[in-house]
């Protein structure tokens, strides 16, 4: 892969441009244009000439609110990456979206199974493409395909943007660049840092991304109340440095407000549904510059040979003059372009789907094939830790921070109509700690009762074992050998072993640790099955484990062992209720290295959890399974993995069944204190 970055200027100097990178004979050349120039005739012209000059070239592109050339923010200019790719295909296809967003996404997606692609590099009218609806298609599709790029924009008008597809300029279209290889590597990442600030808020009422009511008043009313009148009056510019925030998928994800109506309602830059939990965002600059040196640092180890920058406009004019430093060390690493979006495409490898951003940064490495980090970067400039004095604009931040604290302080006093409802959570809390304590004392007194029982089958097993073994030697010592006594005496001693064995491990599930001791998923998955399988076989379901590596983590094993019989067993449930003939649970254990962090993957086919039990599922006293279920599973196992491994566990839903992923740090023997509840 080869890529070279130009600023047209004419087009004499672009051929001699041509002509000094010997482009002329490079086959399957992607030309990747970002214009803010406002004349679509001029862009045309610049198309044709790049067309004439570049025949064999495949060209995308779109208008901007701002370009990205290397280091520098560029403003009415025309960008072009050339990449000359050696083990990758491309194909360019235009798309309308005038009507249905997600019918385009569908079909976006559709088109990318057909070729095979890796990625989808999307460029779509910023002004009539709803993009949380465009990814929703994608996903609903084929989740698995990386998407990147963004929402094209008109330098800040929000009147009509345009797309480039070869030498044509189109509006309410969205162009896409397939890029087709095995051999192609990604790395994909993002920059956001507005931290969620002030009281919580409910969407309470909303059409798409125009947002009425929040709280039950007008988005304008509460900009004023709680930001003051002053920045209230300058909506929507006043809103990018205090967008709405909220979470989706675990990423903070912010909205900017982008056009004020006459009712008061308020039109976002992406969707907010209705009953959404948001929050004001405060941008901090200092976070974000120091995010970008992290960036860079990452980047560097994946070693890409081209960088595209897709960022959001409402972070460009909140950072001002320091918008280059956001970006510019990323140059260091590799040629890097891109542009100023209305919105931008993300995609999340973790999660397996797509995601519409705004005031955010993302980043899009790509190479083919292994390559190593750059031995000679160049000196990545340092940004200041300390940032300098800012425009007059900034007096009126630090008013409206005060002002939303004064109004906090205000509506202190009116939290007593709310006490009884604080006292009641309390008070579910308080049970459910209760309940816990009493469910880990019956698991105390049970493990003592096993280990009783256990004492009291070893001594009719043993005689068990030495009849077996006395009727052995004389089937083994008669004059005739009798194989099928041989057999049955084999088969027998199997099963006395088998019952020895499972006591055994029954009496030591119940037994509490009082250490963490190293383990592998090997050891923890062979327990389980030992545990799970004689049910499991009983409903005929096959249970897959799928060892990954031989990875060692410092836990409490017999803990993770109780909450994976736990998952499982759900998932039984699940199957048992669905009356599948091909029940399957399969367990996929992975160490992820980038976070230093093992996963568990439990996946079944036992269908969908629905959508009021999944938000809620890891809640004490919740379950699906009336009146036998005491709802405490779920929340003993969230307990053990926050409290005790310092991780995370979550639940989604996934084609056919459902899908549980828990994830902790691997620790170590030194930094990992005794933890208990």
């Amino acid at each position: 892969m080869k890529i070279y970055t130009y600023r047209f200027i004419s087009h004499e100097d672009f051929a001699l441009f041509i002509e000094l990178k010997e482009l002329s004979s490079a086959p399957n050349i992607f030309v990747m244009c970002y214009s803010g120039i406002d004349d679509q005739a001029i862009n045309k012209e610049i198309l044709t000439s790049i067309k004439t000059l570049l025949p064999q070239a495949s060209i995308m592109g779109s208008t901007t609110d701002g370009e990205i050339f290397e280091t520098e923010v560029m403003i009415h200019s025309f960008v072009l990456s050339l990449t000359t790719f050696e083990s990758t295909n491309l194909h360019i296809e235009l798309f309308p979206c005038d009507q249905d967003s997600f019918k385009s996404g569908q079909m976006i997606a559709h088109e990318g199974i057909k070729l095979g692609a890796k990625v989808a590099i999307i460029v779509a009218d910023g002004i009539v493409t709803n993009g949380d609806h465009l990814m929703d298609g994608v996903n609903s599709i084929a989740p698995d395909l990386v998407v990147a790029g963004g929402l094209a924009g008109d330098n800040g008008r929000y009147e009509e943007s345009f797309v480039f597809c070869d030498t044509e300029v189109h509006s309410h279209s969205i162009v896409v660049g397939y890029l087709i290889s095995d051999t192609l590597e990604v790395y994909h990442t993002k920059s956001f840092n507005w931290a969620p600030m002030g009281p919580k808020f409910t969407v309470t009422r909303a059409d798409k991304n125009c947002i009425y009511t929040v709280d039950n008043i007008s988005v304008l009313e509460l900009y004023r109340k709680y930001l003051g009148s002053a920045l209230a009056q300058k909506l929507p510019l006043g809103g990018i440095e205090f967008p709405f925030v909220y979470y989706k998928e675990g990423h903070l994800i912010g909205r900017a407000p982008i056009r004020l109506n006459s009712d008061g309602s308020v039109v976002f830059a992406g969707n907010i549904a209705e009953g959404e939990i948001v929050q004001f965002g405060f941008g901090d600059i200092d976070a974000i510059l120091a995010d970008a040196r992290e960036i860079i640092s990452n980047l560097a180890e994946f070693a890409p040979e081209k960088v595209m920058i897709f960022s959001c406009m409402t972070r460009k004019n909140f950072l001002g003059e320091d918008a280059r430093n956001d970006f510019e060390g990323l140059a260091s690493i590799a040629p890097s372009t891109g542009f100023f979006t209305y919105g931008e495409f993300f995609h999340d490898s973790d999660h397996k789907c797509n995601f519409l951003l705004n005031e955010t940064m993302t980043i899009f490495g790509l190479k083919e094939g292994k390559t190593t980090p750059k031995e000679n970067i160049k000196q990545i400039q340092i940004i200041p830790s300390k940032v300098p004095q800012r425009h007059h604009r900034y007096s009126e931040t630090f008013d409206a921070l005060l002002h939303i604290g004064k109004q906090t302080a205000l509506e202190l006093g009116a939290l007593n109509s709310t006490l009884n409802t604080k006292v009641e959570e309390a008070v579910k809390r308080y049970q459910a700690s209760e309940e816990l304590i009493i469910i880990q004392a019956r698991s105390a007194i049970i493990g003592e009762m096993l280990s009783m029982i256990a004492h009291q089958w070893r001594q009719p097993l043993s005689i068990i074992g030495m009849v077996v073994n006395k009727v052995r030697l004389s089937a083994l010592n008669a004059v005739s050998r009798d194989e099928e006594l041989l057999t049955d005496i084999s088969v027998v001693d199997r099963n006395v072993s088998y019952l020895s064995n499972t006591i055994e491990d029954f009496k030591n599930f119940f037994k509490p640790e009082v250490k963490k001791e190293w383990h592998t998923a090997s050891t923890i998955c062979e327990q389980l099955r030992s545990l799970a399988d004689p049910i499991l076989k009983m409903y005929k379901i096959e249970l897959d484990i799928i060892l990954g590596d031989e990875k060692k983590f410092f836990i409490y094993g017999s803990e993770l062992v109780q909450v994976l019989l736990s998952i499982v067993s759900n998932s039984k449930d699940a199957i048992f209720e669905q009356q599948k003939e091909d029940g399957k649970i399969t367990i996929l254990c992975e160490y992820r290295p980038l976070k230093s962090i093992y996963r568990f993957t439990v996946s079944d086919n036992g269908g969908s959890i629905s959508d009021d039990i999944i938000k809620v599922m890891f809640e004490p006293y919740i379950s699906s399974k009336g009146i036998t279920g005491t709802g405490l599973g779920l929340y003993m196992a969230k307990t053990i993995i926050e409290k005790h491994f310092k991780g995370t566990i979550c639940g989604k839903n996934i084609e056919g069944g459902a899908r549980i992923t828990i994830d902790f740090p691997i620790g170590t023997q030194e930094s990992m204190a005794l933890t208990t509840l």
